[in-house]
């Protein structure tokens, strides 16, 4: 069978556009998924060398704040002591007692396995006082940028060192002994106050007296002791002389005036056993490692040496 002209014309654009078709299945369609596909590549690669480049360029900054707050905090840990064993926790108080300059007798030393505390901190807050005047009058007015500073820097550290924090720790217990309450006082303020020198330089001490001070006032316990014997004994006197002469009725008894001590003979003088006050004291030494210098481990990210 003769195909016609027309129908022979038919016939090849029916086969033009099957190849067409199918060369836009085969080969367009697929080329074309390749080329999307390598387009978000592409785009994924940019984004991450776009990141990389940012995170290079905030790498010196970055640096140099890390460096900057490590010489912040360089020497907060100076204030406290190194990790100590017993003997070192017993030569640090002969040290510190070493340069005190009260004259007190300290005896009864004890000291503890080294082991923990926890310390809280304490973000002290001013109360402001407000009324509707007061906000009318100050309403639209300029903030001191110092005050504010301050106040954020406050809230960022409350946040960040809200909680407690465990730290080691040393205790070392003992008993002293001083002439009078004042000497006793100021032995106090020296543990409060306890600077030590270290590489030329002054630093206060992570000392702390964490124990409570009971003070025995013992002139005033023995004159109140001697006026309670003596009316002890005149009561006792006045009893058995009204059981004696067989008084009927009501009896009365005067209380007698209040006597001084006598004082001690001539040739007896009173020694420091009489007039000493005593209190019994636990010291602790706090400490924590020192931070490590990041410097080495900067340079060597960027490739570098420390300087």
């Amino acid at each position: 069978m003769r195909l016609s002209k027309q129908e022979r014309i038919g016939v090849l654009i029916i086969l033009a556009v099957v190849i067409i078709g199918l060369g836009i299945f085969l080969f367009i369609v697929p080329a074309a998924q390749t080329i999307g596909t390598s387009l978000e590549n592409r785009q994924n690669k940019e984004n991450e060398y776009n990141a990389a480049v940012e995170k290079a360029n905030k790498r010196g900054p970055l640096k140099d704040q890390i460096l900057e707050e490590y010489k912040e905090g360089e020497h907060l840990a100076d204030m406290f002591f190194s990790e100590m064993k017993s003997y070192e926790a017993d030569a640090a108080l002969r040290e510190f007692l070493a340069q005190c300059e009260t004259n007190v007798l300290v005896t009864s030393l004890e000291v503890s396995p080294p082991g923990t505390a926890t310390l809280s901190p304490n973000f002290p807050t001013e109360s402001e006082v407000t009324y509707d005047l007061k906000q009318y009058a100050t309403q639209g007015a300029e903030v001191d940028e110092a005050v504010a500073n301050r106040l954020m820097r406050i809230s960022q550290l409350a946040t960040a060192l809200g909680t407690s924090q465990t730290i080691g720790a040393s205790t070392v217990s003992f008993s002293v002994k001083a002439k009078n309450i004042e000497d006793l006082m100021k032995f106090v303020d020296e543990i409060n106050n306890y600077v030590k020198t270290e590489n030329g330089v002054e630093i206060r001490k992570a000392l702390m007296l964490t124990s409570g001070i009971s003070i025995e006032y013992k002139d005033i316990q023995t004159k109140y002791d001697e006026y309670v014997s003596e009316l002890n004994e005149q009561a006792e006197e006045a009893g058995r002389a009204a059981l004696l002469a067989g008084i009927d009725g009501e009896f009365t008894y005067e209380v007698p005036e209040r006597t001084e001590p006598e004082e001690p003979e001539e040739g007896e003088e009173l020694t420091i056993e009489d007039t000493y006050v005593e209190c019994g004291m636990t010291l602790t030494f706090y400490s924590i490692e020192r931070m490590q210098n990041p410097q080495a481990q900067l340079d060597a990210q960027d490739g570098g040496t420390a300087a």
